[in-house]
């Protein structure tokens, strides 16, 4: 009988240390989860804040009831996160988060001693050790009311930098931290430490990424063609489409500007893709503009241009066409060439070419160029194209200048040029653009008459005395235009009839619509449709002619995306307005068709 009660004894306290070993072995294997899914946290890549969220998601309620991770930064300790478990009462979080943070000051001595970033650790929390951490009375009542029963705090060091501590502590859960848990903290510091410096070499990584971006961002900026001046007499459009995604600027471009006596227009090639093609395009730029302005002669803009492309030692080429208007659009365009497919002079079913072409600038310190000097008729226009569109290569092969010209032939405006070649190209590449493409087109304007009859959009003529009528649309028009380069869809609405319809067909075509956009609803649709296309468009008016309740509204279009490019054209606006209110519109790239519509008996 004695030997089964010593075998009962035996027996259960075996059952007693098998189940020590047990809670002990899944606390164990707790330990190493949690470890673990640290490491996963450092190894995730994301940003600093989400590593400090995820470390503290992973401690609490796990091992702590609150948590607390302190960063020190050039200027001080800084409280970088906090999480309190369910049940640590209202406002919990949101003190411990202001509270300021209390890194021991043997940690933030750190003289290479172990004891330096020995942890602090309070297995039993007293009045006395609260009043110690305590910063003022309204603290000391705040900790207490928390009713914290263990903390320890562990210095986060990785790589030899200290970067800040680690606080977790036990409350309300009736946990209480042992030697045993501090010792686990401590090895969770080197883990927690490791993952925050990962994260934070992730975050350097970042923000010089961002900051490498937005040099980029500012470079191109500056390099992108601005804005088409209005030319008096003058009907211009132009193209930039760049080969690659994430290039706005590359080895073609477009410009124009005023030359002493008139402007000059100029489109140009550029050895070479990427930055270093950026970088000679700034200098063929900024040149160009700065021998033209001095000397309004295009021969000696490019002779300075072939002496700065040689001065580089680096083989730099630029290809160029310049050519220059008079301030009188009845005096004939002078033209230069140097290495780069000549002008195209159409004239109906008409396409060719204009001069002859003298050296490649960059290439030769004698170059000589010739300017020509001929009279552009009405009906007639200029087009000038890189080699991005003829050597273009798709399914029959290369694009090539047949091709060319037989889109032009019978195109006798310039935005109808650009969106001609542009649909041309892309059907025919299968809408891949191995190499950038600039396009300018020009030609006289052949309303003429009705754009000297019509008053400009100008601040004075807006607010000058006159026929209230006259003057009562050309606010209006001005409030339209303003309240939309502003993406004011209220100011928008608010000079729109609520049924007004209207129908801006680039836009429309990207977006894939065919219905107009209708009433304040659709208003603010076109700007969100807007916003996906283009990431920069801005309309400007500039002349207005009224018949009955009807605008025609002549102006330009300036729209700039990553993925399209730039698209600067005129095109007229034909508006229906009634008691004070847009009720109808309609853009027209085509100038003529839309006269021909103005003047026709209904819209």
């Amino acid at each position: 009988m004695a030997w089964i009660e010593i075998s009962a004894v035996a027996l259960a306290a075996l059952a007693v240390v098998l189940a020590a070993m047990l809670a002990r072995e899944r606390k164990t294997r707790r330990r190493f989860r949690i470890l673990a899914d640290v490491a996963a946290a450092s190894d995730a890549g994301g940003s600093l804040e989400d590593a400090f969220d995820a470390i503290c998601g992973i401690l609490v309620p796990e091992f702590a009831d609150f948590c607390m991770i302190d960063v020190i930064a050039d200027d001080g300790v800084r409280r970088a996160a906090v999480r309190v478990a369910a049940g640590g009462g209202e406002g919990a979080e949101e003190r411990l988060a202001a509270r300021q943070p209390s890194i021991p000051e043997n940690m933030l001595a750190d003289d290479g001693s172990r004891s330096a970033l020995a942890p602090r650790f309070f297995e039993r929390i007293s009045e006395e050790d609260l009043r110690a951490l305590a910063h003022d009375a309204d603290d000391l009542r705040f900790l207490k009311d928390l009713g914290v029963k263990s903390a320890v705090t562990v210095a986060l060091k990785a790589r030899e930098r200290l970067t800040g501590a680690l606080t977790l502590g036990v409350a309300w859960s009736g946990r209480r931290y042992r030697r045993e848990d501090a010792r686990f903290a401590w090895i969770l510091s080197g883990r927690v430490a490791l993952a925050l410096d990962n994260a934070g070499l992730f975050s350097d990584l970042e923000r010089a990424e961002r900051a490498r971006a937005e040099i980029a961002d500012t470079l191109q900026r500056g390099l992108r063609p601005p804005p088409l001046p209005h030319i008096p007499g003058w009907s211009i459009a132009a193209m930039y489409q760049p080969a690659g995604a994430e290039n706005e600027v590359g080895g073609d471009f477009y410009d124009a500007f005023r030359v002493p006596g008139g402007w000059m227009l100029a489109v140009g090639d550029v050895t070479g893709r990427g930055a270093r093609a950026a970088s000679i395009t700034a200098v063929a730029r900024y040149t160009l503009r700065t021998a033209a302005a001095l000397t309004g002669d295009p021969v000696l803009a490019l002779a300075t241009l072939n002496r700065a492309l040689l001065s580089r030692g680096d083989s730099a080429l630029c290809s160029l066409v310049a050519l220059v208007l008079s301030e009188d659009p009845d005096q004939p365009v002078r033209l230069a060439v140097a290495g780069h497919p000549p002008p195209l002079l159409v004239d109906g079913e008409s396409v060719v070419e204009t001069t002859g072409v003298g050296p490649v600038l960059g290439a030769f310190s004698s170059g000589h160029w010739e300017v020509v000097q001929f009279p552009l008729g009405l009906g007639q226009q200029l087009a000038i194209v890189t080699d991005g569109i003829t050597e273009a290569q798709g399914g029959a092969g290369r694009f090539g200048e047949e091709r060319l010209r037989a889109e032009l032939r019978g195109v006798g405006d310039p935005a109808l040029v650009m969106r001609r070649l542009e649909s041309a190209l892309n059907s025919f590449a299968d809408g891949r653009h191995d190499d950038d493409v600039a396009i300018l087109a020009l030609t006289r304007n052949s309303g003429d008459a009705l754009e000297d009859a019509q008053p400009a959009l100008t601040e004075a003529a807006v607010s000058a005395p006159g026929l209230d009528g006259e003057k009562e649309h050309a606010v209006l028009v001005k409030r339209l235009y303003e309240a939309f380069n502003r993406r004011d869809s209220d100011g928008i609405a608010a000079v729109c009839d609520e049924k007004m319809e209207f129908f801006p067909i680039v836009t429309a075509e990207a977006v894939g619509r065919a219905e107009p956009y209708v009433g304040p609803t659709g208003l603010r649709d076109y700007l969100s449709d807007a916003a996906k296309v283009w990431e920069e468009l801005l309309i400007t008016p500039s002349q207005i002619e009224q018949r009955g309740d009807r605008l025609l509204v002549r102006g330009r279009v300036y729209a700039r995306s990553r993925e399209l490019g730039i698209r600067d054209m005129p095109v007229a606006w034909i508006w229906e307005v009634r008691h004070g209110g847009f009720v109808r519109g309609e853009v027209f790239p085509d100038l003529e068709h839309a006269f021909e519509c103005f003047s026709a008996v209904s819209i």
